[in-house]
């Protein structure tokens, strides 16, 4: 039996994204939220961005002394996978809205 939450977050390449970071380890070291592992994806465009945040989160959740795992990747289906939550952050001035 899995003990804590897997929660995946589409466009986690986003500038707002150690916001939510923030957040969640406040609510993990309150024992508020379980969470166990943190899936940060992304699209292949904003590669180099997810790398940025994504590392920038692991250092962040080390600081913290927060035990929560950080995965960064380009596959949806591998995050979305058993995850107990979705979260989202989207940038509007990459899509085209012709």
């Amino acid at each position: 039996m899995k003990n804590g939450l897997k929660i995946a977050t589409i466009g986690g390449g986003s500038s707002y994204t150690p916001e939510i970071i923030e957040g969640f380890i406040n609510r993990k070291l309150s024992g508020e939220l379980p969470l166990e592992e943190l899936y940060l994806v992304d699209i292949e465009e904003g590669r180099e961005k997810l790398e940025i945040v994504g590392n920038l989160a692991k250092r962040m959740v080390e600081k913290a002394g927060a035990d929560i795992k950080i995965h960064l990747t380009l596959d949806r289906r591998e995050a979305l996978k058993d995850a107990d939550f979705v979260t989202t952050h989207l940038e509007w001035d990459r899509w085209k809205l012709e």
